[in-house]
């Protein structure tokens, strides 16, 4: 298998890993508050999730791993939840959409 085809199989269980992560675990619905520019916006898990599924092959990669990592600790998907949605373009996408 050429190093195309295995980063395409990676792809591939990546985002198949994820999808079926928060199809079986239940995680209680969160809503979170942030300021940007003295502007409150409201984004919830569940739009993360949303852009979780729709981010690029290489970020749901680092995703996939961060879960499971976080998962076998038993540590709280929400609190990493939440840390991506201050943190990454989860914000960016709920601003540019108003």
């Amino acid at each position: 298998m050429d190093s195309k085809s295995k980063g395409q199989s990676l792809a591939a269980t990546s985002s198949s890993y994820i999808s079926l992560f928060f199809k079986n675990k239940k995680i209680p619905y969160q809503k979170w508050d942030i300021i940007v520019d003295g502007v409150n916006h409201v984004i919830d898990n569940k739009f993360v999730i949303d852009s979780i599924l729709q981010a690029e092959a290489d970020e749901q990669r680092l995703i996939a791993e961060t879960l499971y990592e976080l998962d076998s600790s038993g540590i709280d998907i929400n609190v990493f939840l939440k840390h991506l949605a201050f943190e990454s373009n989860c914000l960016s996408r709920i601003i540019d959409n108003q």
